[in-house]
């Protein structure tokens, strides 16, 4: 299997050169080896290939972004012994994932100005802040916020690496781990020219639940009464079960 597998891997992106090489009619474009991601009672995490041809010479930004949500981050002080939730500072438009790949650091990769208008790097999320807290605590949140997700695997610990297999081909990998949000994601592909944006493309992953996960899943959110008795159900006939094994023994 060993040996079958690398044979495999090089049939998939000669196969995916290919298909980007008859679609090519642009200074920039990408393509997945996978559409999407199934989560299945089984995932582990999935491992994204992406395949670009650009046209022109220059360097390449990727950034990949899961679906924006409200997120609420909340910190801890101790009163009278005991830990309580004290300041509490709600965010919109935060996605729940976001990774990004480079050819090279983002200081050298263009200003801050054009990293802050393409949110390019962790550094230039912007998260609005729902009320009027100062710029301090936002500041100090912001930075909670990121730290957490990327404890989660949600964001990225630091840019991932783009590989050039000549002056036009190129393939970045991601991984997403195994409690990936699902929902729709949108990869963005920048080509930098002497630091200014020379051509952008999008395209589109879906993650989603399939089989089994998905009808149980679908059942808990459209029957939430109904899936709570059968989950009380359960762990009384568990219990019950474990319970009249023991005392048998």
């Amino acid at each position: 299997m060993r040996r079958i597998f690398p044979f495999v891997f090089l049939g998939t992106f000669f196969l995916s050169v290919a298909a980007l090489a008859q679609n090519h009619n642009g200074a920039l474009t990408i393509d997945l080896a996978e559409k999407s991601v199934n989560i299945t009672a089984g995932f582990t995490g999935a491992r994204l290939a992406l395949f670009g041809v650009k046209e022109d010479d220059g360097d390449i930004a990727i950034v990949i972004k899961g679906p924006e949500r409200h997120m609420v981050v909340r910190r801890k002080d101790q009163l009278m012994g005991v830990w309580m939730n004290r300041e509490t500072v709600r965010f919109r438009n935060v996605p729940v994932y976001y990774d990004l790949a480079l050819s090279k650091q983002t200081s050298r990769l263009s200003s801050r100005e054009t990293l802050l208008q393409y949110g390019i790097g962790l550094d230039a999320l912007s998260f609005e802040p729902v009320g009027r807290e100062s710029p301090e605590d936002i500041g100090r949140f912001r930075e909670a916020l990121i730290r957490n997700k990327q404890i989660q695997g949600y964001f990225s610990l630091e840019p991932r690496n783009i590989i050039f297999l000549n002056d036009h081909f190129f393939r970045a990998n991601f991984y997403m781990p195994a409690n990936v949000p699902t929902g729709d994601y949108s990869i963005m592909t920048y080509l930098f020219q002497d630091g200014v944006v020379h051509s952008v493309n999008e395209t589109q992953l879906r993650v989603a639940q399939v089989g089994f996960n998905a009808r149980l899943y679908r059942f808990a959110h459209l029957h939430a009464f109904a899936y709570g008795l059968v989950a009380i159900f359960l762990a009384m006939l568990a219990g019950g079960s474990a319970w009249m094994f023991l005392r048998r023994d």
